[in-house]
């Protein structure tokens, strides 16, 4: 026979299995989101030196970091602010 404290054990062990799994889902979205943004920081560095676009994007810790916690946006500020000349560092 189930106890009442059998019963809410069981209920926290499944609430804690969902937390973990959701918290799972919500950290891979991140790092995907983040690994996307680093590797577009670094194509479009060598696509706008190839193509001479008349702005440099540099490539330094502050624009690093800002790809990886922003991710796509991050880099769309990081080239925002590269077009109008101001320094991230």
């Amino acid at each position: 026979m189930i106890t009442s404290s059998g019963l809410l054990i069981l209920v926290v062990a499944i609430a804690a299995f969902i937390a973990v799994v959701y918290f799972m889902k919500v950290v891979k979205y991140l790092i995907v989101n983040s690994i996307i943004g680093l590797i577009l920081l670094f194509v479009s560095k060598f696509v706008i030196g190839a193509l001479d676009l008349g702005f440099n994007i540099d490539i330094n810790l502050v624009a690093i970091l800002i790809c990886a916690i922003g991710g796509v946006p991050g880099v769309i500020i990081v080239i925002l602010l590269g077009f109008l000349g101001i320094p991230l560092a």
